[in-house]
Formats: C-alpha cells, sequence, structure tokens
C-alpha cells in the first residue's frame, strides 16, 4: 500500500517574475509504472525587481504574493493545504555537474567526493552547500565512478528556506531547476541508447541548456535568451511601448512578416543558436563518452514562441520541439489545461513529482 510521509506535499517554483505551484497525488498503488493525478497547478505574476537573477531582494513581499497563491481565489479554486514542499533553486546560481572519481562506487568515502568536487564547483570553499548522488555504472569495464554533485551557495539556499518556513512550510527538498526540469521532460523508465538529449528550457528571463546522456544528467548551462529580452529588445527598438512589444512576440513570433519585429527576434534566434553550438561542442569535446544529441526538448513559457522550434531544428540539424509536460504523470483521466500555458509549469511539474514521489520505491519518477 503506498504511503508517503509527506501527505499533499506541492513543488513551488520561485522565478524572477512569477510563482508557480503544481500538487499531485500519487495514485501508484505498486503498479508497472507511477501514476499521478493533478490536484492543482496555478501561478501569480510578480512586478519587476522582486527577485533579481534569482535573489529574493524583498522577502516580505513575496511572501504576500505566496501566500495569495494558496488561497481560494475563485469559485473553481481550492485553497491548498499542506506542510510540505519541494522547492527550485535558480539555474543560474547554482552548479550541476557530472564528474568521475577513479574508485570502485563501493571504496568512495564522502571525503574523495568533497576534494574531487572542488576542482569543479565555482565557488569559494564553505560558502556552499554540497550534495552528490552515484550513478549506477552501465559499463563493468570502466574502472571510474561517476558522481552527479549539485551546488549552491548557502546565501542563496537560506533565503528559500527561510521564505518557505516563514508560511508555516517544512522543506522536503531543495533542487536546482535542471533536475526538476528533467524530471518533468525526459521520459521515465525509457533507455536512450546510443543517443543524448538537450532540453532547453526558455523562461522569462533566462534559459538553460540542460544535457542528458547515458540515463543522467550531465551538465546544465545558462544561456542569454528570454522573453523578457525579447520583449524589451523590440520595445526600445521600435520605439513601443512594453505591452505592444509583447503583442508583436505572441502574434507573430519567428513568423515571416512584414512586421518589424521579425528581424530583432531573428537576430537574437541566430545567437541562440550559436550559445547552444558552443554548447554542444564544450560538451563532445570535454566529456567521456560523450553520445551524439539527437533532440532536443523545449520547454517553459518561451518555447511557445512561433516557428522557433523550426529554426532551431533548421539550424542545428537537430530536431527540436516542445514536449508534453504532463508525459510522467500517467494520468488515468484526461488534462485538461491549455497545452501552451501548461509549457510554463515544467519546473513546478518535475518539483511535483519529486513531492509525491514514494520515497520508499526508487521506481517512482526518473
Amino acid at each position: 500500500m503506498f504511503f508517503n510521509p509527506f501527505p499533499n506535499a506541492i513543488g513551488i517554483d520561485i522565478g524572477d517574475l512569477s510563482i508557480k505551484v503544481v500538487q499531485l497525488n500519487n495514485i501508484s498503488q505498486r503498479k508497472r509504472r507511477p501514476s499521478y493525478e493533478l490536484v492543482t497547478a496555478r501561478s501569480t505574476q510578480l512586478p519587476h525587481g522582486l527577485i533579481i537573477n534569482g535573489i529574493l531582494e524583498r522577502p516580505e513581499t513575496i511572501r504576500k504574493y505566496l501566500s495569495h497563491l494558496f488561497q481560494k481565489n475563485s469559485p473553481d479554486e481550492k485553497a491548498i493545504k499542506t506542510s510540505w514542499a519541494v522547492v527550485s533553486l535558480p539555474d543560474n546560481q547554482g552548479f550541476i555537474k557530472l564528474i568521475q572519481i577513479d574508485k570502485e562506487p563501493h571504496d568512495i568515502i564522502e571525503e574523495d567526493i568533497l576534494i574531487a568536487s572542488k576542482k569543479h564547483v565555482p565557488f569559494q570553499e564553505d560558502d556552499y552547500y554540497l550534495d552528490w548522488e552515484i550513478v549506477p555504472r552501465n559499463d563493468e569495464n570502466n574502472e571510474s565512478t561517476s558522481v552527479l554533485i549539485g551546488s549552491i551557495p548557502k546565501k542563496v539556499a537560506d533565503m528559500y528556506t527561510y521564505l518557505i518556513e516563514s508560511l508555516g512550510m517544512a522543506i522536503i527538498a531543495l533542487e536546482i531547476g535542471a533536475l526538476s526540469s528533467a524530471r518533468a521532460m525526459i521520459t521515465a523508465q525509457k533507455e536512450y541508447i546510443g543517443e543524448a538529449r538537450a532540453i532547453l528550457d526558455i523562461g522569462a528571463t533566462k534559459s538553460t541548456l540542460i544535457i542528458y546522456d547515458h540515463d543522467h544528467i550531465q551538465f546544465s548551462s545558462t544561456i542569454a535568451y528570454s522573453g523578457e529580452m525579447l520583449t524589451t529588445a523590440i520595445s526600445q527598438k521600435l520605439h513601443i511601448s512594453y505591452d505592444e512589444a509583447e503583442m508583436k512576440k505572441k502574434t507573430y513570433g519567428l513568423e515571416y512578416q512584414k512586421s518589424k519585429s521579425w528581424p530583432i527576434l531573428t537576430e537574437l534566434t541566430d545567437e541562440l543558436v550559436e550559445q547552444i553550438q558552443r554548447t554542444l561542442e564544450f560538451y563532445y569535446s570535454h566529456f567521456q563518452n560523450s553520445n551524439k544529441i539527437t533532440h532536443i526538448t523545449m520547454c517553459g513559457g518561451g518555447s511557445a514562441l512561433k516557428n522557433l522550434d523550426k529554426i532551431l531544428s533548421l539550424k542545428l540539424k537537430i530536431s527540436a520541439k516542445p514536449g508534453n509536460v504532463w508525459k510522467n504523470l500517467y494520468s488515468p483521466k484526461a488534462i485538461d489545461y491549455d497545452e501552451k500555458k501548461a509549457m510554463r509549469f515544467t519546473k513546478a511539474i518535475g518539483l511535483a513529482l519529486r513531492a509525491a514521489d514514494n520515497p520508499f520505491f526508487n521506481n517512482d519518477t526518473i
């Protein structure tokens, strides 16, 4: 019988300009594959300046928006009542990478990982939190052991912890966004033999490119491309209001039109292509036994930009397409939610999958 010691736990994705909450009901009951029902998915927009580059500049005000989000705010909503949460940490403030240690897994102790991680983690010593997971071997002839490490400055993690605890909730886990995006977008229990995947998560203020190979995240990289950047560029170069620029972006996107916004978006998207190319070249040249990336799964609200998937596919010569954020729920009920709007909930869904997961079984989620 399924038992979760964290009943009604939720996933909370806190971004620079919005907060998203997803709650799932785990109905797996030891089935062959996990199954979840969507309880709620809701979001609220934040004014500019409350959170800047992942740093909580005005936590008390942010707390008010979070509190409002949990309340019953419309006739078809119920108040969210829970004491537990899995919460996102900003990708651009954290670090995640798969490293190699030249020892057998059973011979590795904590000091081995701490010493090895210092060669990779870009933060000052003793000023960050470090977590890790030893990755099961696929090749028995390989004498080294893969370890997935994640780190975040203490001051960043602590401010998110204090924010959630101020609402009377306890944190099950803090998670760098790339992990939750992968959990939502990589098909669970599927083996990708001889090929790798890239996940391009396009958010309001930043994007993240995640490399997934050998059944694990290899690393992630923050990319300077976002919905906010595109709208601001249109507004400034065409000397129009922000709202009018946003309308042009959503209406025309990268469709070739007589609209003056097209060359502006095309120039910025060409820069995106160059950043992706550099990241892929880095992966192929710096990681052992790297497989060729055969598909780019797009997610995040910015992935809905018209023709973006076609342009990326054409210029990178790799198929690129928005993913299905609900696919790992295997819900017995159809999820009635606008597909494009649902893409904004990618991280929150990944967090909610972990929040609803049974900690005593390792086959519930990716």
